[in-house]
């Protein structure tokens, strides 16, 4: 008698090459999926960040916009010109006789000082310094040098003022010539490369002196008495 054959089923299986494969077709698969989600959230923070910059441009522009629209019938502007701790030449623009500029209520009849402050990496950050009433020159200049300035917008550089007046721009605007009709701000902002930011600020002409009383004269009185 034939012995019959017993035939029994082949279990097929991965062999160590296809499991080596796949494994780095798996890693290939993550690493494009971490290196687009990576790309992506990098573009989000970009956008986040020129988002939030240009939040700053715009909150900076406004409060120094409304600063000269509201300053009061007495209120006085001008520029001067001082010097960092390192000997860099700091214009600054002075605001006097007012209140409510920048969110400082009351100056307590002193001054208000808005300057590019130079920072160290070459860049340089508008600031607000409140100056008091009656301070020597010495003390001025400590306190401009060291004084608490209160920072508004970084990342600002080439900063050039300019005043209207009689139908031309001049960048000088010493203390006691009045008000002019216009202020103008250039620079270029870091954050948001490309053209300079150039703003134009209208200033309120000053208020003309109050009528006399209606009945009463003005000038002198010369009638002889009788």
């Amino acid at each position: 008698m034939r012995r019959a054959k017993c035939c029994g089923n082949k279990q097929s299986g991965f062999t160590l090459f296809e499991v080596i494969m796949a494994l780095m077709i798996l890693g290939l698969l993550s690493g494009a999926v971490y290196s687009i989600s990576f790309a992506a959230l990098e573009a989000s923070k970009a956008v986040m960040e020129e988002q939030a910059s240009a939040r700053r441009l715009e909150a900076f522009l406004r409060i120094t916009r409304e600063a000269f629209l509201n300053l009061p019938a007495d209120g006085k502007i001008s520029l001067r010109i001082s010097q960092s701790s390192r000997g860099a030449p700091v214009p600054e623009l002075v605001f006097a006789e007012t209140s409510g500029a920048f969110g400082v209520s009351s100056l307590g009849g002193g001054s208000l000082l808005l300057a590019a402050r130079p920072r160290a990496d070459g860049s340089r950050v508008f600031s607000i310094l409140r100056v008091p009433n009656e301070i020597d020159t010495s003390e001025m200049e400590r306190l401009v040098t060291m004084g608490p300035w209160v920072p508004l917008l970084p990342g600002a550089s080439r900063v050039k003022w300019l005043f209207f007046n009689a139908n031309e721009w001049v960048e000088e605007w010493p203390e006691g010539v009045g008000r002019p009709q216009l202020v103008r701000l250039q620079f270029s902002y870091d954050p948001m490369a490309g053209a300079p930011i150039d703003v134009q600020f209208w200033v309120p002409p000053l208020a003309p002196p109050a009528a006399p009383p209606e009945g009463v004269k003005q000038g002198n009185n010369n009638s002889n008495p009788q």
